[in-house]
């Protein structure tokens, strides 16, 4: 019975550590990335071509909490935007937060935990980026998670092609 207290309370301390550290930019708004460089990894080549890029952060040791978010949300870009991910106009970058050669990105990004980030890539730099914060509550609503993260990439979407 001790060790499965004790085992208990390490996955709640690993899971709880998911989402410990406070977001900078609170509220999810856009963060500040007018014309700063367009980070590399898994951007296509093609760097004058408007891009959405959805970033999933994620620590090594993923929860169950963070699992349930990453296959939400790729399941989501899967089924609503098949011809996108296709045409390389929306591009799935999962990066695991611990590992030192992410950190250009992660600063840039102001990432501190894990969660998704829709960036908005033309001609190399980023022109918007949004951490998408609000999904964790969301996590539970299958329809409203689906709902927000559509509307946020339609939106980058919409202003990639001038619309």
């Amino acid at each position: 019975m001790a060790i499965q207290c004790v085992l208990l309370v390490v996955v709640i301390a690993l899971c709880a550590g998911c989402r410990a550290t406070a977001p900078v930019n609170d509220g999810g708004s856009a963060l500040a990335t007018n014309d700063a460089p367009a980070p590399r990894a898994g951007v296509p080549s093609a760097a004058e071509t408007p891009v959405v890029v959805v970033y999933y952060f994620h620590r090594t040791f993923r929860c169950f909490s963070c699992l349930s978010l990453e296959t939400a949300a790729l399941d989501v870009l899967k089924e609503r935007f098949a011809q996108q991910m296709q045409d390389e106009r929306v591009v799935w970058v999962p990066v695991n937060i611990e590992d030192p050669q992410t950190e250009t990105l992660r600063q840039q990004l102001e990432v501190r935990s894990n969660g998704l980030v829709l960036v908005r890539i033309e001609n190399g730099a980023y022109k918007d980026a949004k951490r998408m914060d609000e999904l964790w509550g969301l996590k539970d609503r299958p329809q409203a998670f689906a709902e927000c993260l559509i509307r946020e990439v339609d939106v980058r979407l919409r202003a990639a092609r001038g619309n």
